[in-house]
């Protein structure tokens, strides 16, 4: 089935309407390319499954403990690596907007749980006044240099302990295309 012209154009304008897309130029497609390659960003082992997902000024997931026991997260170990190449600390979801930003409290995952939640570089936290607080983007995606992301590399090092044995997962993504935002199509 083909939509006519104008049932598209009243779709794009939707999309345009969506605060998602208002403030940037662009909109990044990503794959994980570490600790494998995977265009749908999971992966799994004997210890965790996990899926990525990201937006604008986040690292998203969901994952779950594949293991006979508990898991721990040590987000307080954990780093984000930008396309520069710097390593920066990370904050989770309870933690970020908080005191606790430098020090977040490890999470614990129990066999055969899943938990969703996500991360940010601690260095992209504003707090603007006393409950206010903003996330900056990842990467500039509003001027027309953001264009010049594509195939950039960034990454999470994630430490997980299952027992007395952690391993940290080095977890890759490239930016494999930068497409222009639904207001730059209009």
């Amino acid at each position: 089935m083909t939509m006519k012209p104008l049932g598209a154009a009243l779709a794009l304008l939707s999309l345009a309407a969506c605060s998602d897309f208002a403030p940037y130029r662009s909109w990044n497609q990503y794959a994980m390319t570490g600790p494998v390659a995977s265009s749908a960003k999971e992966f799994s082992d004997d210890l965790i499954g996990v899926r990525f997902w990201m937006d604008y000024k986040r690292i998203r997931f969901e994952l779950t403990n594949r293991s006979a026991g508990p898991v721990t997260l040590a987000w307080n170990k954990a780093s984000y690596i930008h396309i520069d190449g710097k390593r920066h600390a990370v904050a989770d979801e309870r933690s970020i907007f908080s005191r606790r930003q430098l020090d977040p409290a490890p999470t614990v995952v129990p066999p055969g749980a899943t938990i969703r939640d996500w991360v940010a570089p601690v260095r992209n936290v504003e707090q603007l006044e006393e409950w206010t607080w903003y996330v900056y983007p990842l990467f500039d995606q509003q001027s027309p240099r953001a264009f010049l992301n594509r195939g950039k590399t960034f990454g999470l090092d994630l430490p997980v302990t299952a027992g007395e044995t952690t391993r940290t997962y080095a977890f890759r993504f490239e930016i494999v295309n930068v497409q222009p935002s639904v207001e730059q199509l209009l």
